[in-house]
């Protein structure tokens, strides 16, 4: 035996199990994204785009608004590029609308 203290065993990460309630399977689509923030929270608001009765001028109407950690900001990005990486290599280049 040896006098050497064993290093500490990583922790484990616990797993995650996502559930969708049945309310929300369908989700909400999104085609416009508004993202503003506060010392404490990033807030995205997922909205539609809806043509409006005055000429020249457009709703976009908030289908869901998700409120995030400043901690989690990284890993948002890091998610998004992954599967927009994963995407593109599957389906081809996405080219940006505007």
């Amino acid at each position: 035996m040896s006098d050497q203290p064993t290093p500490e065993q990583p922790r484990q990460q616990p797993q995650v199990q996502v559930v969708v309630p049945d309310d929300e399977k369908h989700g909400a689509y999104a085609n416009f994204l508004v993202v503003s923030h506060s010392p404490h929270e990033f807030t995205l608001d997922f909205c539609q785009l809806l043509p409006a009765g005055e000429a020249g001028r457009v709703n976009a109407e908030v289908v869901s608004r998700v409120r995030i950690a400043p901690t989690m900001v990284g890993r948002v990005l890091n998610a998004l590029n992954t599967n927009l990486t994963n995407y593109e290599e599957r389906f081809g280049q996405v080219k940006a609308l505007g």
